[in-house]
């Protein structure tokens, strides 16, 4: 197995230095310096190989480039932090009981944020998973929270109104929502008089991938992804005699779409669908714009088309949102292509969205 650029140990070190922290912690304990410095992370992030030698290896593959990648996300944000949405403090009240070890909440209700609106951007609308700085005057440069006396921290948006509430706030004035100080970064009584606060990013997909890199709920999973074992038979020999029929009967419809290898991809899943004697778990990777959604639209219009009962997880509404918009396409363009046809194969009403409460999405 070849053991790509990285070694084992080299991983297994990333893996115990960040054992037990939380993400928000970890983005936290960066100053301004670490932040805006290119090569923080120079000396630890490799180049992920194509395979591992373990699990380990494979998760612990993924910690320095997700850690630099939301670096470099911080940096862009403190670059234009003159256009970030802002909103300045009307209230901020200490929380008795602690979110987490060594953290302390607090309710806060901001006043009307400003710079909501950005060029083709949805409204900034307070999120949980939001980072926020807080300060003790609206910054118009990183610079500025340099500046001697200037006091500033992070803090983490944990908890916004319900849906209901939310949209009974006309104009999102004087709304309340929760945050979280990290460990040393507990907001004094000499910052309680004028405070701004000023959004930069939101880790909240970031977060979720760090905590499985570390809690590793479903290593099954993983490990039928990750073996490259060849004495594995990778397909079912009761069912390879099978695959024939399957290749008449939806190749030439995927062919007029699909280049070559998605309808290879499209057709091995369709094969391992009906296969009830193991199970299987499969890749479709690529680089961007190689049409993997494409082509897993295509293959879940196939198995609407078999009348298939198919669940699709994704790791935002945005992503999903994609998925949903091209398979309803090819159902409504397969409707207008069969003239004789009076209803369509597959109701509308039949896919189902579930998402979170971040409704501007799925516009």
């Amino acid at each position: 197995m070849m053991e790509g650029e990285g070694s084992a140990n080299e991983i297994t070190v990333a893996n115990h230095e960040y054992l037990n922290c939380d993400f928000s912690d970890v983005v936290f304990s960066w100053s301004l310096e670490e932040i805006f410095n290119e090569n923080l992370s120079e000396h630890k992030v490799r180049k992920i190989p194509e395979t591992f030698q373990s699990v380990g290896q494979y998760f612990g593959s993924f910690v320095y480039p997700l850690l630099e990648e939301t670096r470099a996300q911080l940096c862009t944000s403190f670059d234009s932090i003159e256009e970030a949405p802002y909103a300045q403090i009307v209230g901020l009240e200490e929380k008795s009981k602690p979110y987490r070890y060594g953290t302390q909440l607090y309710n806060v209700k901001v006043d009307e944020w400003k710079n909501r609106f950005s060029s083709g951007k949805d409204p900034y609308k307070t999120l949980p998973g939001d980072i926020l700085i807080l300060a003790d005057a609206k910054p118009e440069s990183a610079s500025d929270l340099q500046r001697l006396g200037r006091m500033w921290t992070f803090l983490l948006v944990t908890k916004t109104p319900c849906e209901d509430e939310d949209e009974k706030e006309i104009g999102y004035r004087h709304f309340d929502f929760q945050v979280e100080a990290s460990r040393g970064n507990q907001v004094d009584d000499d910052m309680k008089k004028s405070l701004f606060m000023i959004f930069l990013i939101n880790i909240i997909p970031s977060k979720r991938i760090w905590n499985s890199l570390y809690e590793r709920g479903n290593l099954k999973i993983i490990n039928e992804v990750l073996c490259t074992n060849p004495v594995v038979e990778e397909n079912c020999q009761l069912c390879v005699q099978c695959e024939g029929s399957w290749y008449e009967n939806f190749c030439p419809n995927l062919s007029s779409t699909l280049d070559n290898s998605q309808v290879e991809a499209v057709m091995t899943c369709l094969a391992r669908i009906q296969c009830n004697h193991k199970s299987i778990v499969d890749l479709i990777w690529g680089s961007t714009g190689t049409g993997k959604t494409k082509t897993v639209s295509m293959l879940l219009f196939t198995l609407f088309k078999m009348k298939r009962k198919t669940l699709v997880c994704a790791p935002t509404n945005i992503a999903i949102k994609e998925v949903a918009s091209r398979l309803l396409k090819l159902v409504k363009e397969s409707y207008q292509a069969d003239s004789g046809r009076d209803t369509m194969f597959c109701p509308p009403g039949d896919i189902l969205l579930f998402g979170n409460k971040d409704t501007k999405s799925w516009r």
